[in-house]
C-alpha cells in the first residue's frame, strides 16, 4: 500500500525498481508480527494509521481477488495485479506521473556538498550542444562519500560526477585525479564512456561518465535474482578479479603509493575480494578502483579506515570462505561456472521463506556424489538439476504458497470447506506449469523417471522439508498423503491396467485417494489385529469391515480406496491380508460421520468412519494377489516416513523462525521476550532438537538409496520415534511464546501441533522395533 503524496520512497517489484520521490518507508507493517491478516479490515487500517493517510488517499496493489475486494470496501483506491507491468502502468495513470526510467540509491545533495548547479548546467550544454534543452537535475548517491558522487541528468542525458571533496588532503588518501588515470590507462572508452576532467566549473577537480544502470549487492547471495543472473554475475566477478590482479602497479604508477609487506598485500587480498562482489550503480568500473584500493587501505590500518572499510573487509572475506574459495578454484575454467554460490544465503522475512539453518560447510556438488556412498547434507551438495528445482520450490512458495495462507485458512473455516478450494486448484496447475509436480516419487521406484522426477530419497527429502512449512504445500505439488503411498503403491505393485485406471487420473491431480486399515474394535498399530473379513465369492471378493481414521474420504475428489483386510484366517499370521482397490462409488461403501482431530476436520479431506457391508470387488482389483498385504504395507511405507519425518521437519522449523519473531517484537515484565532466559533457552533447546532430528532423517534416506528399505529399517524407525515427538516439544514452545495467540487459527502453530500429535500416536510401536532390531544386533 502507498499514499498519495507525502515525501520519499522507493519500492521494489521484481527486476524493477520505482523511486517515488513522495512517500518515506522507514518500516513495513508485518501481520505476523501484528497478528492480523489480509483481507481482514484492521490490517489496512493499521497501515492507513502508520501512512496517515484517508482511504481515499491511498492506492493497494495485489493479486488475490478477496484482498483487493476488501480493501476497496473501505474507500482505498486499489488495483488488482494480473501481470507486473500492466500494474504499474495502472499505477502511473493514478498517480499522474511516470515511475520508471528513475534511479536508484540517490538523494538530495547534502548541505555540506552542495557544488554550482548554475555553472554546471552552463558547461554542459556548451560541452553537449545546443540541442540540449530544459533544466539540469541535480542529486547525490548514497554512496561515494570519500570523492563525493552526484547523478546529473539534462535532458535525455545522464551522468555521473565524481568529485574531489574540499579543503586540504593527506598524501595518502586517494583523489579523483588517480582514479580517472587509471580508467583512462587500463579500460577502454567503451568499458568507460568518461566525457570529461576539469579543475575548474565546481570548485575542485571532477570528471564526468555517463550514467551506467547496474546493481549494488551487499548480500553475496545475491537473492531474488533468477539462476541465469547470478551465474552471469559470477562469471563477471572472474574476469574483473582477473583484471585485478592483472594491474602492472609500475605502469600505472602506483608503485611507490602505499605502505609495502604484508599489510599491504593482505589488504589488496581482501579488496580484490570486496571489488568482485559489487555491481557499482555509478558506472565507475572496477578495475579502477584498484588504485583506491591500494591507496586508502594498504596506508592505514583497517581500524583507522572506519566502520566502512570494517564491513566491506568482512563481507569480502566471508564470500570466499563460506564458498571455501571454489570461484577462485575454478577461475581458469572455460565452461560455465556450475556451482551453486547462492543457496547459504536465506531470506529472513517469515511470510517468505521460514529461516532455514545455514550450511557453512558445503559438499562436492557433483551428480555423482550418491554413488560415491557420501550422505548429502545440504542443498548445495544436491546435482545441479535438484538444486535447480530446490531453488524453484522455494521461489514458488514464497511467491505463491505463503500468500495464500490465510485465504486457504479462511475458506477450511467457511460454509464452502468441504468443496476443495478454487485456489488450491489454480496453484497446482501453476506448479504443474513449472514443473514443481509429482516430485516425490523415488528412483528405486520409478528407475526410467516414467511417472515423477526421479529424485532419490535424499535429493526429495530436502524438497520435502520445504513443503512442509506450509500446511497446503504438499497437495498444491501433489505429494500429499496418502496419495504419494497410493501412487508409488500402483506403481510397484499395480498392473498395467490398475495403472491405466487408477494412477493416471491421481499423477495428474485430477482424482484423490484414501487408504482403509485402521479399526475401530481393535489395536490397529498392530495390523495382524485387522478384522474385516474378505471372501471371494462368484468372480468377485465381497468386503465386509468397519474402518475410521480413513484420511481423505469426504473428499468429494476421492476416487478410490486401498482396502486392507483379510482373506485368510487360517494362513499364517503375516499371510492374512490382502488389498484392494476398492471404486469409491461400489454399492455398500457407507460414511457414518466425519471425524474431529482436536477439534479440527480437516476440510475438504477430512477423516471419516466408514462401514463396508457387501461390497462387491472384480477380482482383477486384488493388488499382487491374495495373502500379500504386508509385504505391500512394508513397501508403501518406507519412503513416506521419510516424507512425514522431513514435513515434520520443515513445520518445526518455522515453528521456529515464528517463535524467534515473536520474541523480538514482544515485551513482559519490563523487558522483550528475548532477553527471557526462558525463551532463549527454548529458542537453543529447538535448534539442538531440529538438527539432530534432521540429521538422523538424512541419514535413513541415505540408507535407502544406497542399501535399501530393509537394510534401513532401523534408521526408519528411529526417525519415526524421533520425528513427530521433536515436532511437538518445538511447536508447543513457539505456542508458549506466542501466548493465547499460538492457540488461535491466526498462525499455522495450533494445526502444526495437531499434524506432530497424530504422527506421535506410532512412536510406541516403533521404540518396540528399535529395542528389538538393537537387541538383536548387539547380542
Amino acid at each position: 500500500m502507498t499514499s498519495i503524496p507525502g515525501q520519499g520512497a522507493k519500492i521494489q517489484h521484481a527486476s524493477w525498481d520505482i523511486y517515488l520521490s513522495f512517500l518515506p518507508l522507514p518500516q513495513v507493517v508485518e501481520s505476523f508480527l501484528e497478528g492480523v491478516c489480509k483481507p481482514d479490515p484492521r490490517m489496512y487500517k493499521l497501515c492507513l494509521e502508520w501512512l496517515g493517510r484517508q482511504p481515499s488517499e491511498s492506492i493497494f496493489l495485489d493479486d488475490l481477488g478477496p484482498n483487493v475486494k476488501a480493501a476497496a470496501g473501505l474507500g482505498i483506491h486499489t488495483i488488482k495485479v494480473h501481470d507486473p507491468e500492466t500494474a504499474v502502468k495502472e499505477l502511473e495513470t493514478l498517480l499522474g506521473f511516470p515511475l520508471r526510467m528513475a534511479v536508484p540509491n540517490i538523494r538530495l545533495v547534502r548541505k555540506t556538498m552542495e557544488i554550482p548547479k548554475d555553472s554546471l548546467e552552463k558547461y554542459l550544454k556548451d560541452l553537449l550542444g545546443t540541442q540540449v534543452i530544459g533544466p539540469l537535475e541535480l542529486l547525490q548517491f548514497d554512496h561515494g562519500q570519500s570523492n563525493p558522487t552526484y547523478y546529473v541528468k539534462l535532458a535525455s542525458h545522464q551522468l555521473i560526477l565524481r568529485k574531489k571533496p574540499p579543503g586540504t588532503l593527506l598524501p595518502s588518501v586517494h583523489a579523483v585525479e588517480r582514479e580517472f588515470r587509471q580508467i583512462l590507462n587500463h579500460c577502454t572508452t567503451k568499458e568507460v564512456p568518461v566525457i570529461c576532467f576539469l579543475s575548474l566549473i565546481v570548485g575542485n577537480a571532477f570528471y564526468l561518465m555517463e550514467y551506467c544502470p547496474g546493481l549494488i549487492n551487499k548480500d553475496p547471495s545475491p537473492p531474488g535474482l533468477e539462476p541465469s543472473q547470478r551465474q552471469a554475475i559470477y562469471t563477471a566477478m572472474k574476469r574483473v578479479l582477473c583484471k585485478i590482479h592483472s594491474v602492472d602497479l609500475k605502469a600505472a604508477g602506483l608503485e611507490d603509493y602505499g605502505k609495502h609487506g604484508e599489510h599491504r598485500l593482505l589488504m589488496e587480498q581482501q579488496y580484490c575480494y570486496t571489488l568482485v562482489l559489487l555491481r557499482v550503480v555509478w558506472g565507475v568500473v572496477l578495475t579502477g578502483f584498484l588504485c583506491l584500493c591500494l591507496g586508502q587501505a594498504s596506508s592505514v590500518t583497517v581500524k583507522q579506515t572506519g566502520k566502512l572499510t570494517e564491513f566491506m573487509c568482512n563481507l569480502a572475506w566471508d564470500f570466499p570462505v563460506k564458498k571455501r574459495f571454489q570461484i577462485f578454484k575454478e577461475m581458469l575454467a572455460t565452461k560455465p561456472l556450475m556451482g551453486s554460490h547462492h543457496s547459504w544465503s536465506r531470506p529472513q522475512s517469515l511470510l517468505r521463506t521460514p529461516s532455514m539453518r545455514s550450511y557453512v560447510t558445503s559438499t562436492d556438488s557433483s551428480p555423482a556424489l550418491a554413488s560415491k556412498g557420501a550422505l548429502i547434507f545440504s542443498p548445495e551438495g544436491l546435482s545441479p538439476r535438484v538444486r535447480e528445482l530446490y531453488q524453484q520450490l522455494k521461489e514458488f512458495m514464497e511467491r505463491h504458497v505463503y500468500p495464500a495462507e490465510p485465504e486457504l485458512q479462511r475458506h477450511q473455516a467457511s460454509a464452502e470447506r468441504w468443496t476443495p478450494s478454487p485456489l488450491v486448484e489454480d496453484l497446482k496447475e501453476k506448479a504443474k506449469a513449472e514443473g514443481l509436480w509429482n516430485l516425490f516419487l523415488p528412483l528405486e521406484t520409478d528407475p526410467e523417471k516414467k511417472y515423477g522426477t526421479g529424485l532419490t530419497n535424499v535429493e526429495y527429502a530436502h524438497l520435502c522439508e520445504v513443503m512442509g512449512t506450509s500446511l497446503y504445500a504438499p497437495e498444491i505439488f501433489n505429494c500429499s498423503a496418502p496419495d504419494t503411498g497410493n501412487m508409488e503403491l500402483l506403481v510397484r505393485y499395480g498392473t498395467e491396467e490398475q495403472k491405466a485406471r487408477w494412477l493416471v487420473p491421481l499423477l495428474e491431480g485430477k482424482a484423490r485417494s484414501c487408504f482403509a486399515m485402521t479399526e475401530p474394535q481393535v489395536a490397529s498399530s498392530d495390523a495382524t489385529n485387522i478384522e474385516s473379513s474378505i471372501r471371494e465369492e462368484d468372480g468377485f471378493y465381497i468386503i465386509n469391515g468397519h474402518k475410521w481414521w480413513i484420511t481423505g474420504i469426504l473428499d468429494p475428489r476421492c476416487q478410490l480406496c486401498v482396502f486392507m483386510g483379510k482373506t485368510d484366517p487360517h494362513a499364517p499370521r503375516h499371510q492374512q491380508q490382502s488389498m484392494f482397490l476398492v471404486p469409491m462409488d461400489t454399492p455398500g461403501i457407507k460414511i457414518i460421520r466425519p471425524l474431529k482431530v482436536y477439534g479440527l476436520e480437516d476440510a475438504p479431506g477430512g477423516h471419516g468412519e466408514v462401514l463396508f457391508e457387501q461390497v462387491r470387488v472384480p477380482k482383477e482389483n486384488i493388488i499382487l494377489g491374495p495373502g500379500r498385504g504386508f509385504e505391500i504395507l512394508l513397501g508403501r511405507l518406507g519412503s513416506g516416513r521419510i516424507h512425514h519425518c522431513m514435513r515434520l521437519i520443515g513445520c518445526s522449523e518455522r515453528a521456529l523462525a515464528l517463535m524467534k519473531a515473536r520474541a523480538k517484537s514482544r515485551v513482559a515484565f519490563g523487558k522483550p521476550l528475548i532477553e527471557q532466559g526462558t525463551v532463549l533457552a527454548d529458542i537453543a533447546l529447538s535448534r539442538v532438537e531440529i538438527e539432530q532430528a534432521w540429521l538422523l532423517v538424512l541419514k535413513a534416506a541415505h540408507v535407502m538409496d544406497v542399501a535399501g528399505n530393509k537394510a534401513a529399517a532401523l534408521d526408519i524407525a528411529m526417525i519415526k520415534m524421533v520425528a513427530p515427538s521433536m515436532a511437538s516439544r518445538v511447536i508447543d514452545r513457539a505456542i508458549q511464546v506466542f501466548g493465547a495467540a499460538g492457540l488461535s487459527s491466526d498462525h499455522p502453530l495450533a494445526q502444526f501441533f495437531v499434524g506432530a500429535r497424530v504422527l506421535h500416536l506410532a512412536d510406541q510401536v516403533h521404540q518396540r522395533s528399535v529395542a528389538k532390531m538393537e537387541l538383536k544386533h548387539r547380542s
